[in-house]
């Protein structure tokens, strides 16, 4: 129970709620993607793709129908919060997280590419980072 606690506590988001953990977080729940951003420049192909947080579990349908799933890494005490995404093939993104309200960006590389992790919400042509925006799926 003791390490149930410590992680629990290693997952604490900004807002003082347990991530990943719990049902009532922040992350938990399907997210739809209604913006995209690469390279500075909009990504409007990935605009209805899904993403559901399930515990420390998360999968993607991608707009066109692609799945991909994999497990969850956070780390709050950063700011912003930083979020790993290993996936099940092993590859892993590094992001940068942000929730706010019905909202959830997250602005992401692939760990070991040339760019390091992201530390703001913002593309550039001079990076491969990719922003995405997504909004809480209503019931």
């Amino acid at each position: 129970m003791r390490h149930f606690l410590l992680l629990c506590l290693a997952l604490t988001f900004t807002t003082g709620r347990v991530l990943a953990q719990d049902a009532s977080t922040p992350l938990q729940g399907r997210w739809v993607v209604v913006d995209g951003e690469h390279n500075g420049k909009p990504m409007k192909g990935l605009n209805g793709g899904v993403m559901t947080v399930t515990g420390t579990a998360w999968e993607i349908r991608t707009a066109s129908g692609n799945m991909l799933k994999g497990t969850l890494k956070l780390d709050a005490s950063k700011k912003p919060a930083q979020m790993d995404m290993i996936h099940a093939d092993g590859t892993v993104w590094e992001a940068v997280i942000e929730t706010t309200g019905e909202m959830f960006r997250l602005n992401y590389v692939e760990k070991g590419e040339k760019d390091p992790r992201p530390t703001g919400f913002k593309t550039s042509e001079k990076t491969e980072e990719s922003l995405v925006v997504l909004q809480r799926q209503k019931q």
